[in-house]
C-alpha cells in the first residue's frame, strides 16, 4: 500500500512539472521558477575578476590591481600613484583630480623685489634697481626679468601658467609686442648686479612662452596685462616646483619700451597657476 502510493504521489509531480530537489529549471528556455534551485556559486562576472558585476567596483577591469593602494582598482582611478579616498569638500570628486589655482607673486626680499633689467654692455644692472624697463630707451636696449619663488608648492600637474602684469610706463611706437621667454640662468645669477651680455641673450631667447600688446591705454588700464603662457611652461615650471621660476621680458618691435614697474614701487607682478594637487 505505502509503495503504490508513493509511486501515484511521485507520477503527480511529474504530470504538474516539478522537479524533485536539485534537479535545477525545469525548462532551459524560460526564467528559473521560484520552486527551481540554482548553484549558490553562480553569479556574472563579465570581466572576470572575480567579483559579481552587483557588486564590481570596476566594471571592466580587474578591481584585483591597485597599484597604489587606495582602494580604487587602476582602471577606474582617477588619480594614479594618489589617494582618490581623500576629498576634504566632500563633492564626490577627489581632491587630486581637482583643478586648483595658485597665485604667486613676484619675489620680494626685505624690501627688495626680485625684478629688473640687463642690457647687452654699457650700461650696468644693479641688484637694488628694481625698474622693469623692456624695450629701447635711448641707444640702449632692455630685456626684463621676474622672479617667482616655488617654494613649500607641490603638485602632480600643471594645467596652465599666466603672467599677469601692471604698466606703469610706456613709450614709442602706437603698440609695443612683448614677448615671455624662459629662462636657464639662475635667479641669483640674474638678480646679482653687474653687466652681462649672457644673461641679457637669456632673457630674450631660448623658448618664447607668449606675448602680449601693450598700448598707451595699458598704463591707466585697472586690470593687469595677461600674458597666457604655452603648454612647455606648465612643463617648464612643473620641473622647478620647490625652487625659483625666472621669466625674461623682450620687446619684439622697437625702438619704444614697456615699464611694468618702477625702481622699488609696488606693482601687481604674478603668475596664476592652475593645478591638479
Amino acid at each position: 500500500m505505502r509503495l503504490w502510493f508513493a509511486l501515484v504521489l511521485a507520477g503527480g509531480c511529474a504530470a504538474a512539472g516539478v522537479p524533485g530537489p536539485g534537479t535545477g529549471d525545469d525548462n532551459q528556455n524560460t526564467p528559473v521558477d521560484a520552486h527551481e534551485t540554482v548553484p549558490p556559486d553562480a553569479c556574472v562576472d563579465s570581466d572576470n575578476d572575480g567579483a559579481c558585476n552587483n557588486v564590481d567596483k570596476c566594471i571592466g577591469f580587474d578591481d584585483r590591481i591597485d597599484t597604489d593602494a587606495d582602494t580604487v582598482a587602476d582602471g577606474c582611478d582617477k588619480c594614479p600613484m594618489a589617494d582618490d579616498r581623500i576629498d576634504i569638500n566632500m563633492n564626490m570628486m577627489p581632491d587630486c583630480a581637482e583643478v586648483m589655482t595658485r597665485t604667486i607673486d613676484v619675489k620680494k626680499v626685505g624690501a627688495d623685489f626680485w625684478r629688473g633689467w640687463h642690457t647687452g654692455g654699457g650700461v650696468a644692472h644693479t641688484n637694488s634697481n628694481d625698474n622693469t624697463l623692456t624695450g629701447t630707451s635711448g641707444a640702449t636696449v632692455y630685456n626684463s626679468y621676474f622672479v617667482f619663488s616655488l617654494a613649500g608648492f607641490t603638485a602632480s600637474a600643471i594645467t596652465n601658467v599666466k603672467l599677469e602684469l601692471e604698466v606703469e610706463s610706456y613709450a614709442g611706437d602706437a603698440n609695443e609686442v612683448i614677448s615671455v621667454w624662459d629662462v636657464s640662468t639662475p635667479s641669483s645669477t640674474v638678480e646679482a648686479s653687474g653687466t652681462n651680455a649672457t644673461i641679457f641673450n637669456d632673457l630674450g631667447g631660448g623658448v618664447k612662452y607668449g606675448m602680449a600688446t601693450i598700448t598707451a591705454a595699458s598704463v591707466s588700464a585697472t586690470t593687469p596685462v595677461a600674458f597666457p603662457l604655452a603648454a612647455q611652461a606648465n612643463t617648464d615650471l612643473k620641473a622647478k616646483l620647490g625652487g625659483e621660476f625666472v621669466v625674461g621680458l623682450h620687446s619684439d618691435n622697437a625702438p619704444g619700451y614697456v615699464r611694468f614697474s618702477f625702481t622699488t614701487e609696488p606693482r601687481i607682478a604674478r603668475l596664476v597657476v592652475t593645478y591638479l594637487p
